[in-house]
């Protein structure tokens, strides 16, 4: 098991919600991936804000847990 960064992207005038997957790391432990979270929260953000502008209205971030596939 390793655990991945999920933030779920809220707009407005709309029920939508995009949910996206931070790719460039993977943890091992929640902990870790939650501390990750805590120090790099407007690097996470970033590039969201700038595609999305003042139409983002919220955001959460996630430490989800993953499943390896097996060989």
């Amino acid at each position: 098991m390793y655990w991945v960064i999920t933030i779920v992207l809220m707009f407005h005038g709309t029920d939508v919600t995009l949910e996206r997957e931070y790719k460039l790391k993977q943890f091992n432990d929640d902990w870790t991936c939650h501390k990750f979270i805590y120090e790099n929260k407007s690097t996470l953000l970033e590039q969201h804000l700038e595609e999305f502008g003042e139409g983002l209205r919220s955001w959460e971030l996630f430490c989800e847990s993953r499943y390896a596939e097996e060989v």
